[in-house]
């Protein structure tokens, strides 16, 4: 039970306290609505920065425990806490210490409470987007020590406690990651240097300087430069973006870095410095959620890999409690169809349970009775009700959480918010078609009509809730969702296809492929539409894309599914507009939120992951690593790599929750080599490329297990094969695979 008070006042908190014993545990636990940093006896507790997360503060606060028993000791101790604003925008916390003493039954407890002492620190403002002001000079040393003077300080000011629940913050914290040296400094104008970490990114710098007092050190962040050389501030917009340090003067080096804010960049200029900045003036701290990286994916196609660590650099700098749209300019909102849409690449990249469980509840906390959900979550920009396209994230978590991690407890908490959802846009259709739309097929190169992409996230949703209800063993309501969609299906095809033309709507790539994607299309047509995006890709525009991020997500995969793997992978290795690869020659170090490079000030932003979805049909395709939704979690594996134009080899891992999944390929003219690696407990269908021959003969680890077009038994773990036009299916257990394929 929690016996303390939400206190505030100041951003520095102190609270000295006895224990008459050698405390042999302790915990502590904290919440707050903006960020804080705790500390005892002059130490930060714990590698945590920018905590607790953030939420819908009316709904839900989230608390963080940590272990606390070794700073503590017998005899006088302090707890501190430095606050910051955070998202909440002012500086409030909750805190519990339990100690337990030795040869003691009962526990101390020191909670937060009007006895605490508080005084404004040298952090004078921080914000996120702007920044942070911090005078060295006003440092009181000593202030989280037993013993410190403290007799100029005023008690705590109790606050009123936000409405929502506390909850304990279950996922990864953010943390510091890593550190940047940068490649290059400019010297644009006098007295002003521009550093160039040589990858965009999320953090701040940590900054090492000598002067006199009351130097001040500016530090301006920015993605881009003006050819002069001089920081390009406009797509970060309202966003300052500038921390400033004030120098103690003592003649000792002083070293800076941010605690309440965090920015987005590529350069930093440094004015204000005295003298000309040394080598070690300046480093890159990159920030973010402190989740594991589990996936590798490389390739013998160069700008491939470039893409994949644009991807690489572009999910993780985004993730900082929510996963947010971008890094560096008056934004960072958790827009929904951002989310959903490289969710798929991200679990494929990182560790991604506890995150996205988190985000979920977070979406479920700006649920309203209706079942309307917001645009972004929490909800501080945007619409509610969500367009359906960012709606429909809910359920499409839902079911990727359980595909993924074959969680049932992810169904069993959400399907009544899901279910809601999903009837809210019952209640918002006409004769099946759902019509209303805000963004639709976002940022594209031709524009679709928002009522197709609304309408398939409807059926989308719909028959997601069917396939949850089926799980839950709730017949009844699996039965009435599977006839809604099979009417919402009917509708889509009646509303959007035009005979006269044989395409959807109005025949773009992304008005063709979703309805073909879904199964939407009813056969008669498919061909025909199919053959007609074939066409308007490779013909009408000269083999480039036209999508926006909705389009995007599903077009290589349809292209790879429908046999055109091989167009799927000259879209993915294109290196002129529209392009991932025109990013890449373009000299991004991540995504951009446009296919066009600098468009101006309004929208510009050149870390956004959005367009990040093909990071998945590398693994899916080109690695060949697929799960199978009839058995989440990995428990079944579909291994079925495409052997495409001129790529020589291609190589995929994932540590799953079951253990270590590798894909790896390369081949020749004549023949092809694949290493597998099945998880234990899990089971696979491992697809080995035929390369055209004629009468292949496949080994495994050197021995025979397909030849005269029959499966040859006698390896473990291989339990059967058979032949498709362009592959030897082979059954398998877990264990390590190495086939060899040529021509008898």
């Amino acid at each position: 039970d929690w016996k303390g008070k939400w206190i505030g006042g100041a951003n520095q908190l102190r609270k000295e306290f006895t224990l008459n014993g050698r405390p042999v545990r302790a915990r502590a636990y904290i919440a707050g609505v903006g960020y804080y940093e705790l500390r005892i006896n002059g130490r930060k507790v714990g590698d945590h920065v920018l905590d607790p997360g953030w939420t819908t503060y009316d709904r839900r606060v989230l608390y963080v425990t940590y272990d606390v028993t070794e700073p503590l000791r017998q005899g006088s101790n302090v707890v501190a806490l430095a606050l910051g604003q955070g998202w909440y925008g002012a500086r409030a916390a909750l805190l519990q210490l339990n100690i337990e003493l030795e040869g003691s039954k009962k526990p101390v407890e020191v909670v937060s409470d009007g006895s605490w002492m508080v005084h404004p620190g040298p952090i004078v403002s921080d914000s996120i987007y702007d920044g942070e002001t911090y005078d060295a000079r006003l440092e009181t040393p000593g202030w989280d020590l037993p013993g410190f003077n403290a007799s100029a300080w005023k008690a705590a000011t109790l606050v009123d406690p936000p409405k929502g629940s506390l909850s304990a913050q279950m996922m990864p914290p953010i943390r510091v990651i890593d550190t940047i040296v940068p490649l290059k400094m400019t010297v644009p104008r006098p007295g002003m240097y521009v550093f160039d970490m040589g990858q965009n990114f999320s953090g701040w710098v940590q900054l090492r300087v000598k002067g006199p007092r009351g130097t001040a050190v500016k530090l301006r962040h920015a993605e881009l430069l003006y050819d002069d050389g001089t920081l390009n501030v406009e797509n970060l917009r309202a966003a300052k973006a500038t921390d400033v340090y004030i120098l103690r003067g003592d003649g000792e080096d002083e070293v800076y870095e941010p605690r309440f804010t965090y920015h987005g960049f590529r350069y930093v200029e440094v004015t204000g410095y005295p003298g000309v900045p040394r080598p070690d003036a300046i480093r890159g701290r990159v920030v973010h959620t402190a989740v594991k990286p589990i996936g590798q994916f490389s390739c013998s196609k160069p700008v491939l890999n470039e893409i994949q660590r644009l991807i690489f650099w572009g999910t993780k700098t985004n993730l900082h409690s929510i996963p947010t749209d971008c890094s560096q300019r008056d934004e960072r909102m958790g827009w929904m169809a951002d989310a959903h849409l490289y969710a798929e690449t991200a679990m494929l990249n990182y560790d991604m349970p506890a995150f996205y469980a988190n985000f979920l509840r977070n979406i479920r906390d700006v649920q309203t009775p209706d079942g309307s959900v917001t645009d972004t979550v929490p909800h501080k920009w945007g619409q509610r009700p969500a367009d359906p396209a960012w709606g429909s994230a809910y359920p499409l978590f839902v079911w990727y959480m359980y595909e993924y991690y074959g969680d049932r407890r992810i169904l069993e908490e959400h399907y009544a918010g899901i279910k809601a959802w999903a009837d809210f846009l019952r209640g918002r259709s006409e004769d099946g078609i759902v019509k209303y739309s805000y963004y639709g097929d976002w940022v594209p190169v031709e524009k679709t009509p928002g009522s197709l992409v609304s309408t398939f996230y409807y059926y989308w949703s719909v028959d997601i809730v069917a396939r949850v209800a089926a799980l839950l063993d709730k017949s009844e309501d699996a039965e009435n969702y599977r006839r809604l969609a099979a009417s919402v299906k009917e509708a889509f095809h009646r509303r959007f296809f035009n005979p006269q033309t044989g395409n959807y709507a109005n025949g773009t790539q992304t008005a063709n492929l979703l309805p073909l994607f879904l199964d939407l299309a009813p056969k008669a047509v498919q061909g025909a539409v199919l053959g007609d995006l074939r066409q308007d890709i490779v013909y009408t525009h000269d083999t480039h894309l036209t999508t926006g991020i909705v389009g995007t997500k599903y077009l290589l995969p349809l292209l790879t599914r429908t046999g055109r793997a091989d167009l799927a992978y000259e879209l993915a290795t294109q290196t002129t507009y529209p392009s991932w690869g025109y990013m890449v020659a373009s000299g991004a170090t991540t995504l951009w939120e446009l296919w066009q490079n600098k468009t101006g000030p309004s929208m510009n932003s050149h870390n956004h992951p959005m367009f990040g979805s093909v990071g998945a049909w590398f693994f899916n395709a080109l690695a060949g690593i697929n799960l199978d939704p009839q058995a989440p979690g990995f428990h079944r594996i579909r291994i079925e790599p495409q052997v495409v134009r001129d790529l020589r080899w291609a190589s995929g891992s994932i540590e799953t929750l079951r253990g270590s999944l590798v894909s790896a390929w390369s081949r020749t003219e004549d023949s092809l080599r694949l290493e597998v690696t099945i998880p234990v407990g899990s089971e696979a269908e491992i697809h080995v490329p035929k390369l055209g021959m004629s009468q292949v003969v496949i080994r495994e680890s050197g021995k025979p297990v397909w030849a005269k077009d029959a499966f040859q038994p006698g390896v473990p773990g291989l339990t059967s094969a058979k032949q498709t036009g362009r592959a030897v299916v082979f059954e398998a257990g877990s264990g390590r695979y190495v086939f060899e394929v040529g021509e008898r």
